[in-house]
């Protein structure tokens, strides 16, 4: 599979190292609109470079293209790529919208052509664990989930982080993570109830700091977000969850080591992690192994055997746009309710 990469920041740099990890995978071309990035591609790859995601995609160089520019270019990106006959890896969101989400998943149906969103947490293997403790009940019913995503201010180019309008702000790029994650443990919500904190002098407006409860009616449960970008300089990025259930709780921070802890009573223990990929990946050592990898192999190994992609689904990634432009709404009416039936 010949791969072509639109956006070398961040993500995009971290997908390209990654793609050459596969066997009968090849990055081929990357399109940046930045002169420099183009020249910092060329010299770490080696490979072609196009001045624009769209000059790119109409060459027709690559079977596969994974489209890590600004949230904003994400839809129109994705529908060009899949109208080209490609298969499709977008970074999330999936969109700003469900609506061009809807035109995402149309897209991709009418060209037969896989359309994968990087919810990298469904391939995490410290949430994979709280997945398969909740689906089993083995410590009781899940009682109570709360979940952190903070740190400082993202910019990106020509501020567009900070432009409600083309990045959705943090609520979008952020902690849209831990919404996706509680839409894939517990189903969708009855309601959201948010909170946030918008008037912040770094940003071009949006919300910045918010705390969401996700209400499911008629069972006895408690679940909460906080998301934040409004942390100071050198602040550390910090991600968890605790978990409690009948019969114990499980803490997971990226702060800590290990950075998972089983509580039943006694003194903590280190769970063993599971294997997000089952055979799929086989012989990979998983402690060590990046979620952004897993969810890589996973997509290419979908395409290879013709299966639909099952793990994140095109409509998942919607349902999860849907409830993040709920918890906005929710936010900016004081943290009324907002239904999601």
């Amino acid at each position: 599979m010949k791969v072509g990469l639109c956006g070398y920041g961040n993500m995009g740099r971290m997908h390209a190292q990654l793609v050459g990890k596969h066997d009968g995978v090849t990055l081929v071309a990357v399109a940046d609109v930045q002169a420099d990035m183009r020249a910092r591609a060329e010299k770490d790859l080696g490979v072609k470079t196009y001045e624009s995601g769209e000059a790119l995609i109409d060459a027709r160089v690559a079977d596969v293209v994974f489209v890590c520019a600004p949230t904003y270019l994400h839809a129109p990106l994705s529908i060009r790529a899949l109208n080209a006959g490609a298969h499709v890896f977008t970074e999330k969101p999936m969109g700003l919208t469900a609506r061009e989400c809807d035109a995402m998943i149309a897209a991709a149906r009418r060209q037969g052509r896989h359309l994968a969103v990087g919810q990298v947490l469904r391939f995490w293997p410290e949430y994979s664990y709280l997945k398969q403790a909740i689906d089993s009940g083995r410590f009781g019913a899940l009682q109570s989930l709360s979940m952190t995503r903070v740190g400082g201010v993202s910019i990106g180019f020509e501020r567009w982080f900070l432009d409600e309008k083309r990045g959705g702000m943090q609520i979008f790029d952020r902690h849209i993570h831990d919404t996706d994650l509680t839409l894939w443990l517990l189903g969708m919500p009855d309601a959201v109830q948010s909170f946030g904190v918008e008037k912040d002098p770094r940003t071009d407006g949006g919300i910045i700091h918010s705390f969401t409860r996700y209400l499911y009616h008629g069972r006895d449960l408690a679940v909460s977000a906080e998301g934040s970008a409004d942390c100071p300089a050198h602040f550390p990025f910090t991600m968890g969850y605790r978990a409690v259930f009948e019969n114990a709780a499980i803490e997971y921070s990226n702060r800590q080591a290990p950075t998972l802890k089983l509580y039943t009573g006694g003194e903590p223990e280190t769970p063993e992690l599971p294997q997000p990929l089952g055979e799929i990946q086989s012989g990979l050592n998983i402690s060590s192994a990046s979620g952004y990898f897993l969810e890589q192999v996973y997509f290419f190994d979908c395409i290879r055997k013709g299966r639909p992609l099952q793990i994140v689904t095109p409509e998942s990634a919607r349902d999860t746009v849907r409830v993040v432009r709920a918890e906005i709404r929710s936010a900016r009416r004081d943290g009324a309710r907002v239904s999601l039936a």
